[in-house]
């Protein structure tokens, strides 16, 4: 089988706080365990890359990347490669864990926004709690579809 040139590749980049669940949800998406997953707030250091066939869109690239409340010198440095592949990004996945919405998220809504990303807002581990009132209300006012 030919494999798409990069090109050709849409990219999907997994993105939002630290262990919001983003490289659970891309190993589930692929059916691998391509990303490192721990309860260690900022596990993903670097961008994490997955080509993958998605029915229906065909050859996508799927990115994990590093949580944008990520602190220190280190962190900055993590959340400025994340933005850098968000400039390149054709669909963003902003997940949202179990805490609901934070300042950081809203603020990457706005900049995704602005950046006119078409994105997905995923709220993960509905299972472990429900979904916020509030949130879906904030969901609402940005003109976000849940």
């Amino acid at each position: 089988m030919a494999k798409a040139p990069r090109g050709e590749r849409l990219i999907l980049t997994l993105t939002g706080r630290r262990n919001a669940g983003k490289s659970s949800l891309i190993n589930a998406l692929v059916g691998q365990e391509i990303a490192i997953v721990s309860d260690t707030p900022g596990t993903t250091t670097d961008p994490v890359p997955k080509s993958y066939e998605l029915l229906t869109l065909g050859p996508v690239t799927f990115y994990d990347t590093a949580g944008i409340d990520d602190v220190g010198e280190l962190g900055e440095k993590r959340i400025a490669k994340t933005r850098k592949i968000l400039f390149r990004t054709d669909i963003a996945m902003l997940v949202v864990g179990k805490d609901g919405l934070h300042e950081e998220d809203r603020k990457l809504i706005r900049e995704i926004q602005d950046l006119k990303i078409p994105f997905i807002l995923v709220f993960n581990k509905l299972d472990l709690v429900e979904l916020k009132q509030e949130d879906l209300d904030f969901a609402g006012m940005m003109n976000v579809r849940t």
